[in-house]
């Protein structure tokens, strides 16, 4: 998240962001929601050049769980092997 500020660098910040929201839903924190208010950091970034077509925030958050939990059932599958 620390590259919102600058508009040029799109790398990664869909990821972030939705790791940062799926942590605050697991642990309470609530950090996100300074970056989506609305005219906030994540729409400043999203509106600014290069444009970019990018989904809700909580779209990426549910891509993030998944990528969890496949890791998740792919380490209880290695560990099953072990035994």
């Amino acid at each position: 998240m620390c590259h919102l500020p600058r508009p040029d660098v799109y790398y990664d910040q869909a990821a972030v962001l939705g790791t940062l929201l799926l942590l605050d839903g697991r642990l309470g924190a609530g950090q996100a929601a300074r970056f989506l208010t609305p005219g906030g950091l994540w729409q400043q970034w999203i509106d600014g050049p290069p444009s970019k077509d990018y989904d809700a925030p909580d779209s990426y958050r549910e891509f993030i769980g998944q990528l969890c939990d496949l890791a998740d059932e792919s380490a209880r599958h290695c560990t099953a092997q072990r035994r």
